[in-house]
């Protein structure tokens, strides 16, 4: 069978709670692309983002990520994603919460799963003198460069994220865009949503649902 690339949900229906947020969503993401959506409520676009993910149940539809089903399973290491809540470790060092995941995913050495952490925090800009401190000892945008950095650091298929520059100032910003620049030319689909004009006019597309 030959696998279509990029991302595709079809026929997506999301509800939060007992509400429905969005019915028979269509979308297709191409390798390098970069789509905002945006349904309205922040808590609603959080909820579809999510379910876009494979990391919150869909009432309807179904995912694929290169032509193959987009499961919590498949999906692991091929897709980086950056909720609102970050979902971080917080007993556990910036350069700790990245390396567990490599470690996690490809068996390699510790070591060198380190200095590939160490590498995605610098590019996110967090200083090293933050690196080694718990992430709860972090301020809020310094946790979500962390956060943003983990979801990068296996260098996944598709990023899905939720106002990955909301707690940064403008410079940090500006670096994150050049940052998520770099992963599309690498192939990397990306689903975001922003407040941030300047992530906005980077994006391919912008999709208003609902």
């Amino acid at each position: 069978m030959t696998e279509e690339p990029g991302f595709a949900a079809r026929r997506v229906t999301v509800q939060r709670g007992s509400r429905t947020v969005v019915t028979g969503l269509d979308l297709v993401v191409a390798p390098g692309q970069r789509v905002a959506v945006s349904v309205g409520a922040g808590q609603d676009d959080s909820a579809v983002l999510g379910a876009l993910s494979g990391r919150r149940p869909r009432a309807a539809g179904t995912l694929t990520l290169d032509g193959r089903p987009l499961t919590g399973d498949a999906g692991a290491g091929q897709v980086g994603f950056v909720s609102g809540e970050r979902h971080l470790v917080g007993t556990l060092t910036a350069v700790e919460n990245l390396a567990i995941v490599l470690i996690g995913l490809t068996h390699q050495p510790a070591a060198a799963s380190w200095g590939r952490a160490e590498e995605q925090l610098t590019a996110v800009g967090l200083p090293p003198a933050s690196w080694h401190n718990l992430v709860e000892q972090l301020s809020g945008g310094q946790q979500q460069r962390v956060a943003l950095a983990r979801a990068l650091v296996a260098e996944p298929r598709l990023l899905v994220l939720d106002n990955p520059t909301s707690e940064l100032d403008p410079e940090s910003a500006r670096l994150v865009a050049g940052v998520l620049e770099q992963a599309a030319r690498r192939g990397t689909a990306c689903l975001l949503t922003s407040s941030d004009e300047l992530l906005l006019r980077s994006c391919d597309r912008r999709l208003q649902l609902g």
